[in-house]
């Protein structure tokens, strides 16, 4: 079941939330407040800024190999591949 909750808020503040909201990929300012409330509901916080993580250069070298022997079994054939979520989950 759903419900409507309706807030008052000035206009120039509902045009910045919609900016927003588009600017991180979503289609309304309603559906980012669902996003958020629904977060929030749950007890989780919601990172938008998408701040960079940078590893350690032990780390780096560690991702950068475990790519290459990725990208060596898919060129090799060695990787499985799927064309649909049903396939994926029939092999799991």
């Amino acid at each position: 079941m759903t419900t409507k909750l309706q807030i008052p808020i000035d206009q120039d503040v509902r045009d910045g939330l919609e900016r927003r909201a588009r600017s991180l990929g979503f289609d309304s300012a309603q559906a980012y407040i669902r996003v958020w409330a629904k977060a929030e509901a749950d007890g989780r916080k919601l990172d938008f800024d998408g701040k960079v993580v940078v590893l350690s250069p032990e780390a780096n070298a560690r991702y950068e190999k475990i790519i290459a022997e990725l990208d060596a079994d898919k060129k090799a054939g060695k990787t499985e591949e799927f064309t649909s979520v049903d396939a994926f989950m029939k092999d799991l």
